[in-house]
């Protein structure tokens, strides 16, 4: 060797990983910016930004290290980065971050305007976005360094009695699958049984701003001739039963020349009313037949979402248009808020929601056929699921029930998965055409139900992720974004793997927080709905229009 000259060898392994680690990072980044479903606020941004970098620079600072392991089995020492190469990766880095930033700002706008909002992320907004990212990044690689400590320690103890290749693999699966096992049972699981029985405390607490309970003689749960209690009820069961029209309104706001209106009946069985989903169930159709529900023109059995939340844009629009001659009910089966309660209240959901549909369906059959009321059948988002459980299939579902209808169903509803599966060849999965169209329907908005008289209706709005969330959007691209987009979603919104995945769960959290007939919010869709399928006679345009335009008013 002569004098003067360094010795040739490849680059350090942590300087091959770095680069590939960075490239990776700063891709993710980019696939975070994307436009999605919904606009999010700058902290909601910086989040998911900072999960995409870390996970971006994690798996690239891995497909590095593989690499840096078959370039040395194979004796190549591939070509050096010195500080050169190090500042024009940097320079590369920095320009393409720029360059992102600026194109999101201006395809996030689109989506800002069709939401009818001035667009709050601004480029100065997004570099606040972006410092939040580098603190979530740099939080997640500390802890992702605490896991490489602890599988260190694991493979070196496990290499004693194993070889080093295998005693590293078993190490990695040891100690992934511990730490998904305590964030199921230590973490996610005991604190959602905590919070639930936190929120049962507030939710049973009768405060002064409470409503009143209703008059003995009212067609109601919870007045003093009933067997349900009104603290019992829970503050969404109170709330429901101390709403809704009674027989003036519904003859104020019915067509010309309608028969005079009764009073419609609302029965509710709270969570603390009974201590099982049989009990419970057994109370409401107690109940039901308590106000000799089994003797009106219809029963509306509305499977509610967390909270025991009924939305009254679902059974407001049944009693003004059957004239109040209608009894709903609904059973609780959660006291976590619908974003805990979609994770957590499945088996709960779908326990009441089928056995509230199938007592009421079992009661009205042992009638004589000419004294049965009509069997109606209503859910909304987690409460949907929970009411599919009560049929195998969607012929199941027309053939039991007289009309149903489903709101913003999730993915894992299998009743809408089924739509999807058969739906007729050349239409959409999001607005699939079920068998000849005319025993159910999916819409998108209200004018696809004109000149339709369907038995079922499926709402589902494009922009709505909590129906497109799926986690096979995480490794493929799905339908809806491999076919001609909805004049709904943003026009430059693509899929790529993992990242849409993440946009939607964003996309999730914020699914309320804007108006009527955007995101998860329906508005009063249900009254196209149930116009469509009941077809109630003398009910002209205009006065569907008028009961729309007070609905529409209504608190939600």
């Amino acid at each position: 060797m002569e004098a003067g000259t360094e010795p040739d060898r490849a680059p350090p392994r942590r300087a091959r990983r770095s680069v590939t680690g960075v490239v990776l990072a700063v891709l993710m980044l980019g696939a975070s910016l994307d436009p999605s479903l919904l606009a999010r606020s700058w902290v909601f941004q910086g989040v998911l930004s900072g999960v995409g970098v870390a996970v971006g620079y994690a798996l690239g600072a891995g497909v590095g290290a593989l690499g840096q392991r078959l370039a040395d089995r194979l004796g190549w020492r591939g070509p050096r980065m010195g500080r050169g190469g190090a500042v024009v990766l940097a320079v590369l880095a920095g320009a393409w971050t720029v360059w992102v930033v600026v194109a999101a700002v201006d395809q996030h706008r689109w989506t800002w305007d069709r939401l009818g909002y001035s667009p709050t992320l601004t480029t100065t907004a997004y570099a606040g976005a972006l410092l939040l990212a580098v603190a979530v990044a740099a939080v997640l690689a500390v802890l992702g360094l605490l896991a490489r400590v602890v599988w260190s320690w694991v493979a070196r103890l496990g290499a004693r009695w194993l070889p080093a290749s295998v005693a590293a693999v078993l190490a990695a699966v040891v100690v992934g699958w511990a730490v998904l096992a305590a964030a199921d049972t230590w973490v996610l699981q005991r604190t959602l049984d905590g919070m639930n029985a936190a929120f049962e405390a507030d939710d049973l607490e009768v405060d002064a701003s409470a409503p009143d309970p209703p008059p003995a003689d009212a067609p109601r749960s919870g007045t003093s001739a009933s067997a349900v209690s009104w603290t019992d009820l829970g503050d969404q069961g109170r709330r429901f039963l101390s709403r809704g029209p009674d027989a003036a309104e519904v003859d104020d706001l019915a067509p010309a020349g309608a028969a005079p209106a009764v009073d419609p009946a609302r029965v509710f069985v709270g969570r603390a009313s009974a201590g099982t989903v049989e009990d419970r169930v057994g109370l409401a159709v107690a109940e039901l037949d308590r106000l000799d529900a089994f003797e009106r023109r219809a029963v509306l059995v509305v499977v509610p979402t967390g909270t025991g939340w009924v939305n009254e844009q679902i059974v407001a629009p049944v009693e003004h248009l059957l004239g109040g001659d209608v009894a709903t009910v609904a059973v609780q089966y959660s006291h976590l808020p619908s974003p805990l309660a979609y994770l957590a209240e499945h088996d709960a959901a779908s326990r009441t929601g089928a056995a509230t549909i199938e007592a009421v369906r079992d009661r009205i059959a042992a009638l004589p056929a000419a004294d049965r009321p009509m069997l109606l059948v209503a859910g909304e988002s987690l409460g949907s699921f929970g009411g599919a459980q009560a049929f195998d299939d969607l012929d199941d579902m027309v053939a039991d029930v007289d009309r149903s209808l489903w709101i913003g169903a999730p993915e894992f509803m299998h009743l809408r998965r089924q739509a999807e599966a058969d739906r007729e060849p050349g239409s959409t999965q999001v607005r699939p055409v079920v068998g000849d169209g005319e025993d159910v329907v999916v819409a998108n908005r209200r004018s696809d139900l004109d000149g339709t008289s369907p038995r079922s209706v499926f709402l589902q709005q494009a922009d709505d992720p909590i129906v497109w969330w799926d986690w096979g959007t995480a490794v493929r691209r799905p339908d809806w974004l491999a076919e001609p987009l909805d004049p709904a979603v943003n026009p430059a919104m693509t899929w790529r793997p993992f990242s849409t995945f993440a946009n939607l769960t964003v996309d999730m959290a914020v699914g309320n927080d804007f108006d009527e007939d955007h995101g998860h919010l329906y508005g009063t869709q249900p009254l196209a709905a149930w116009t469509a399928m009941l077809a109630p006679p003398g009910w002209e345009a205009a006065d569907v229009e008028r009961l729309r335009e007070h609905l529409a008013r209504l608190e939600r």
